[in-house]
């Protein structure tokens, strides 16, 4: 791989001649033991403290910046626990800076001993930055128990919200860790390795590399390592076995030494952690279970009951002092899925008539995925600069479901029935590539850059479904034996192109032209077997080949303003999108739809103070329709709801505005944050249901019992929704704790067609938390936090039904080291439901126990006993609300047990062994 890229870094040399630009270079070192210091912010500065140029520490202490054009200005460092450093210098100054040394701040450093819960940080426009030394976690804390502690920050279900903004990146000293899944980047760092965390809203590579910021960010986490922990080995490694044949058994090792790093992860389980991103139990706890994996390096959660077993690498590092990075990572999950679960579905009919729907699922399935990704950062030379990011992802299954399904007039009236089981087997592999590519001319702020974007995906699926249908109403009975294949494939490729040309030492403008094209096909076979004679027919009416080719060509041309305090980006484009669709079995059919659009863009951010900002951010784009959803086929995998595609669909165009005010004040540690989102989309892709009052035929030969479902996309206005969310954190010193409030306050209007009949569902949710965390000692550890919420659901062609249901959860976890290695730990979730009706509302108590012992003099060793669903009440219940119905779902979840875990700790730091 080294080879490749030498090879790679040649040929670009070659075509592109490096010219050198003036530029000012040193190295930031402590000046008490002369250690490189990483991360700290470098600034030129106009007279008037405007920030002419910025940069961060690499590794090594180095920083460059280019020259500006001012004649007089000066050199500002600054650094957590450290004094700020300001030099002058001139536009005659010469450009090497050498080695520039850091006072550590004592005054500072004393603070953090002696007054834990009063910290220190900055905050630097959009990035926030905490000092780890100022909270207190237990021993042997993983990154994910100390991040959550600090303002503004939720884990849940492994999720992780920073200020209500899910966070979708996770960094190690600037660079990837397990490309973006950072739940599990979070559980597999140890806390005690971690010098700084810092909240940043990351750029693109795109505005990296061009220095233009076009406002597309990605919420990230950059945790910064203390400089004693950049070189060694560490990890942990645990074994566990319990009752009812319950074990786990897993760990993860590091290897860091400074710019080199690997990791490697192995989990073995059959306790429902299916990701590297859990604690031991926290995948057995009650929850929706329905959260599917929004990212390509984690598989999505499967609910029910699952035995996993995956491995995970990582790997880091620089080359060719620094100006080549290399990073990349690989997951293998392998689960085996048992599902039972049963749904109660009432749809909303005109005439305020209701129809109700029962569905009981029991569903084994066995999935292999593989997750591979990698990143390339190559700054050729002060002109050229390179970032590739390919990526592919691999599933196998095979799954044997059954489903019994009944459609009912009310609770004790069934109309029609079906009895069904689907063995399937799926094969999907996933393919793409980024690269980005940039180039400065002599003039600064002037340069070119490029974005190439392939991608392609080959998916193919064989089912087998047994189906016994019956009508209540007539007796009547039927049976379907069909045999399916589908094989659906796609190339898809964008190009990007932009030309920046500075207007002055704060603004720019940019010349921007993209195309884009996605070519996909699908093949669907499907042969019946007649009920009688046993003869095997090919159905060509659930039969079908399909081409799609959907292009897009726009321009645009944007104004970027950058200050101390006001940063704008202004941006209007104009797309010409093409839809060109053939059906060539089992008739040829061609559908053609071109669209034209303007598409704006605005970005405004302000500071209002060092600590106080606001960002507007105005967005519109188009999506165009799935290649399943203009498919014109039948799928009666469940004969009473049929489906079919709809070739006629336009794309989708959407309005976004996101309004955010914050205020941290990293050293009273406080923080104040409202934002508001807001989406309003025009030709909404919904559904148009078709529920029949009789036996009815489809396509004059595929039967839909009477009180059957039959779904086909269409274009609906009016779907919009919005939501505000408020959260306000302080100290409680009196507890040596933390205290966030939060709020939040969400609704959103989904339009929909019932027998023929347009219907509107209004979902509007009120909801109210706090999060109450300790900050006591590492002897003493707790965090209390509840939020409820209260959903009010209204339908415009039956006003007067009423779906407003109220949830709660509540959790309460402690841990407490009160004898020598003795330790003793709590997990309390309470979840109460009500108005979910009397088979659904719930009030429940998940109650886990540990109680442990580490082995003395290092305490690296522990063994627990940990108890699971003390009071045996675990229930996994929820409730979905769409355009045409509300479902309530329960779930099958892991009941009580009793488990007996060892764990080992690893801690070995620049040949120096801490386990001794």
């Amino acid at each position: 791989m080294r080879g490749i890229l030498l090879v790679v870094a040649l040929i670009f040399a070659a075509v592109f001649q490096a010219f050198a630009q003036s530029e000012f270079k040193g190295t930031v070192l402590d000046k008490d033991d002369g250690e490189p210091v990483f991360g700290a912010y470098v600034f030129l500065k106009d007279k008037d403290g405007e920030t002419l140029k910025s940069s961060v520490t690499d590794f090594d202490g180095s920083f460059s910046l280019g020259r500006p054009a001012q004649k007089e200005f000066y050199l500002e460092i600054s650094y957590v626990g450290y004094q700020t450093l300001r030099k002058d210098l001139t536009s005659d100054s010469s450009g090497n800076l050498g080695e520039i040394q850091l006072i550590n701040d004592g005054q500072l450093m004393e603070a953090f001993e002696f007054e834990a819960p009063v910290m220190a940080g900055e905050v630097k426009r959009d990035t926030v930055a905490f000092n780890a030394s100022a909270y207190k976690t237990r021993p042997e804390a993983d990154a994910d128990e100390l991040v959550r502690k600090m303002p503004g920050v939720i884990i849940q279900d492994g999720t992780i919200q920073v200020q209500g903004e899910n966070v979708e990146e996770i960094l190690v000293d600037g660079r990837p860790f397990f490309g973006d899944n950072p739940a599990a980047a979070l559980k597999n760092l140890p806390a005690e390795v971690i010098e700084k965390i810092e909240f940043l809203d990351r750029i693109g590579d795109e505005a990296q590399l061009t220095g233009f910021d076009d406002g597309e960010t990605v919420k990230t986490i950059n945790i910064i390592t203390k400089k004693g922990r950049r070189a060694g080995r560490f990890g942990k490694f645990y074994a566990g076995y319990g009752t009812g044949q319950n074990y786990m058994a897993g760990g993860n090792m590091n290897f860091f030494n400074e710019a080199q790093r690997f990791t490697i992860l192995g989990l073995s389980n059959n306790i429902n952690q299916q990701n590297f991103s859990s604690d031991e139990m926290a995948g057995a706890m009650a929850n929706n279970n329905n959260r599917r994996g929004g990212n390509d390096m984690e598989v999505g959660q499967l609910p029910g009951i699952t035995r996993t077993n995956a491995i995970g690498l990582n790997f880091s590092d620089e080359y060719q002092e620094g100006k080549l990075k290399v990073s990349g990572s690989y997951l293998f999950n392998h689960r085996d899925n048992v599902l039972n679960r049963n749904s109660n579905r009432e749809y909303v009919l005109p005439n305020d008539s209701l129809q109700l729907y029962r569905e009981d699922r029991n569903n084994r399935q066995e999935i292999e995925s593989h997750r591979f990704n990698m990143r390339i950062d190559y700054d050729i030379n002060e002109k050229h600069g390179l970032i590739i990011r390919p990526r592919a992802s691999f599933d196998r299954a095979n799954s044997i479901n059954e489903l019994v399904a009944t459609n009912l007039v009310d609770n004790q009236t069934p109309i029609s029935g079906s009895t069904n089981t689907t063995t399937s087997q799926r094969e999907n592999f996933n393919f793409g590539n980024s690269l980005t590519y940039r180039f400065r001319f002599n003039k600064r702020g002037r340069t070119f850059s490029t974005n190439i974007y392939t991608g392609s995906f080959n998916n193919q699926n064989q089912s087998d479904l047994v189906a016994v249908n019956q009508n209540f109403i007539n007796n009547n009975l039927d049976s379907l034996i069909q045999f399916s294949e589908n094989t659906a494939r796609g190339f898809n490729y964008n190009v990007n192109f932009s030309y920046t040309e500075p207007l002055g030492e704060k603004s720019q403008l940019r010349f921007n032209y993209r195309v884009r094209n996605n070519i996909s096909s699908t093949a669907q076979q499907v042969l019946r077997q007649e009920p009688e004679t046993s003869f095997i027919r090919l159905d060509s009416i659930l039969s079908n080949n399909f081409e799609n080719t959907y292009q897009t060509q726009s321009a645009g041309l944007g104004y970027r303003f950058n200050n101390e305090k006001l940063r704008v980006f202004a941006n209007v484009r104009y797309q010409r999108a093409d839809i060109d669709s053939d059906r060539t079995f089992p008739n040829f059919e061609n559908t053609q739809r071109d669209f034209g659009n303007v598409l704006p863009r605005m970005v405004i951010n302000y500071s209002f103070s060092d600590i106080s900002n606001l960002r507007f951010d105005y967005n519109t784009n188009t999506n165009p329709p799935a290649i399943r959803q203009l498919q014109d086929v039948l799928d009666n995998s469940n004969p009473l709801q049929i489906s079919n595609g709809n070739p006629n669909l336009n794309q989708e165009y959407s309005h976004r505005i996101f309004t955010r005010f914050r205020r941290i004040n990293p050293e009273t540690n406080r923080s104040f944050m409202v934002f508001f989102f807001g989406n309003l989309i025009q030709d909404f892709i919904g559904n148009e249901t078709f529920i029949a009052s009789e036996d009815t035929f489809i396509e004059g030969d595929v039967l839909l019992r009477q009180g059957g479902q039959f779904n086909r996309p269409v274009n609906l206005d009016n779907f919009w929704t919005t939501r505000t969310y408020v959260s306000y954190g302080f100290p409680l010193s009196f507890m040596k704790s933390n205290l966030n409030i939060n709020s939040n306050f969400r609704i959103n209007n989904r339009p929909g067609i019932i027998n023929e009949q347009r219907n509107d569902n209004i979902n509007t949710t009120l909801g109210q938390g706090f999060v109450l965390s300790s900050n006591i000692s590492e002897r003493v550890d707790f965090n209390i936090s509840t939020n409820a919420n209260y959903n009010m659901v209204r339908s415009s062609l039956q006003e007067s039904l009423n779906n407003n249901f109220f949830e709660q959860r509540n959790r309460f976890d402690l841990f407490w080291n009160f004898a020598g290695g003795f330790f003793f730990s709590n997990n309390v979730n309470h979840l109460m439901y009500a108005g979910l009706g009397e088979d659904f509302d719930q009030n429940i108590w998940l109650w886990n126990m540990d109680f442990g012992f580490r082995f003395p003099p290092s305490r690296k060793a522990e063994i627990k006993l940990t108890v699971f669903d003390l009071l045996n009440q675990n229930v996994s219940i929820n409730r979905n609300v769409t355009d045409v119905f509300v479902e309530d779902v329960r779930t099958q979840v892991l009941q009580q047990f009793v488990m007996l875990t060892f764990t080992y700790n690893l801690r070995r730091f620049g040949g120096v062994n801490m386990d001794l």
